[in-house]
């Protein structure tokens, strides 16, 4: 399955939010985007939930920070 990864853990809000929807939106069914933030993006979670999309969330730690991976997916339509 493709997957695009984005690491934008270092920008100030709102920008990660606005960035990661913008990609998540531009998802083809099938497609996989993972997005490294510097926290667990609760708001995030319900957005995409009323657009049909995906996510699985997991801590990364990266020396005194742990970070989180949110790999975001469009459902394949069923055949």
């Amino acid at each position: 399955m493709p997957e695009r990864f984005l690491d934008i853990s270092d920008l100030p809000p709102p920008e990660p939010l606005e960035i990661t929807m913008r990609a998540a939106l531009a998802l083809k069914p099938g497609e996989r985007l993972r997005v490294r933030l510097p926290r667990q993006p609760y708001p995030l979670f319900g957005l995409l939930a009323e657009h049909g999309l995906l996510h699985e969330s997991t801590p990364v730690v990266r020396g005194d920070d742990i970070l989180y991976d949110v790999v975001i997916t469009r459902a394949a339509p069923l055949s």
